[in-house]
């Protein structure tokens, strides 16, 4: 069983932020929001509109609404891999409740991209329902591992294709990047073999609160790491993209892009990490941005390369919405349970990791 760790600041507090908070701390949003104007607007500047308007009203209904489909799948994909997840951390979810903290989060994530991130607020909820803080915690961050961990996989399968359509830097890049990531948890999961009190630094710093906090979060990750769980959680992962794509690849072909399977295995997963970045609100912009050079090394028209990607966008704003009854009956029904107790504060702590995206997609 997973050890306690002691409740955290960002799920000890309310649900969104005070009304007092320090102008400093808008500064995220502002830039975020200055991020999404500048480049939609520069690709909005650039766009022949009449002609994106007309290839939206001749698109093929039925392909439309399969995208649509195939795009809902990511949903119950996302919950599940966060009930995965929390099995390998120590603490267990229903799918109906799994499920409804996703819709709740990804609403969330959706309109207060500023104050509330989608993953930190399904941590918060899940925690008001009665999980202890520091596996919650834990499962937030191999949430976003696992994402990652996805994406990689998926990259790596449409290399070759990319390596065939795109110059060498680029897909040398792509490689580059998945070969640090791999050295990087390799070392991470080698790390976590080597006893706090054989690490090669002074004993004040051996016994401080940080170094015992990172070094129990590592020795939970390696022992999380070979579970059942944690590859059911991969699994979901990649079944979260592989939706994605599918629904960009059903998008494309319904306003007349003969996209296949082996490009959208190529372009998609950089348009999935950049709008995984924190940069901008919901991934607005730096999705598009991505998507239309994706699509221009494959010789695709610009403007039907940004059709594809709003369109995905937007399917993701319309999935949003009926999380926000989900996140009504879930502030009503945590507003009724005690506070939960918080362990015993002498022990160590992992902080809690940003959330990288709003997208259930990802």
């Amino acid at each position: 069983m997973m050890s306690q760790f002691p409740l955290a600041p960002s799920l000890a507090g309310p649900v969104g932020a005070p009304s007092g908070k320090p102008v400093g701390r808008r500064w995220p949003l502002l830039v975020k929001l200055a991020v999404t104007v500048v480049v939609l607007g520069a690709l909005a500047a650039g766009a022949d509109w009449p002609g994106i308007l007309a290839r939206l009203s001749a698109a093929d209904p039925l392909l439309f609404a399969a995208g649509f489909a195939v795009k809902a799948l990511t949903l119950p994909f996302a919950s599940q891999r966060w009930r995965a997840v929390g099995r390998a951390a120590g603490f267990r979810l229903t799918r109906w409740t799994a499920f409804r903290l996703q819709m709740a989060s990804g609403f969330l994530g959706q309109v207060l991209p500023g104050s509330v991130g989608a993953d930190l607020l399904r941590g918060w909820f899940t925690w008001r329902l009665g999980h202890p803080a520091g596996p919650v915690m834990l499962a937030l961050l191999v949430d976003r591992l696992m994402a990652l961990l996805g994406v990689v996989l998926i990259g790596l399968a449409g290399l070759p294709h990319l390596a065939a359509v795109a110059p060498p830097a680029v897909a040398g890049t792509v490689l580059a990047g998945a070969l640090v990531l791999a050295v990087a948890m390799g070392l991470l999961l080698l790390a976590g073999r080597i006893p706090r009190d054989r690490l090669p630094i002074p004993k004040r710093l051996r016994d401080g609160a940080p170094v015992r906090t990172a070094w129990g979060a590592v020795a939970q990750l390696r022992a999380m790491a070979g579970t059942p769980a944690a590859w059911a959680a991969l699994g979901h992962s990649v079944a979260v993209h592989l939706a994605t794509i599918a629904a960009t690849i059903l998008f494309a072909r319904s306003v007349g892009l003969p996209l296949g399977w082996l490009d959208g295995l190529a372009i998609v997963p950089a348009a999935i990490v950049a709008a995984a970045l924190p940069v901008s609100l919901g991934g607005w912009g730096v999705r598009e941005g991505a998507m239309v050079a994706g699509f221009a090394l494959l010789g695709f028209d610009a403007d039907a390369a940004l059709l594809v990607s709003l369109l995905i966008g937007l399917s993701i704003a319309v999935l949003s919405l009926p999380g926000g009854l989900f996140w009504l009956l879930l502030r009503n029904e945590t507003s009724s349970l005690p506070d939960p107790v918080a362990p015993d504060p002498v022990q160590p702590g992992i902080a809690a990791p940003a959330a990288l995206s709003t997208d259930s997609s990802r």
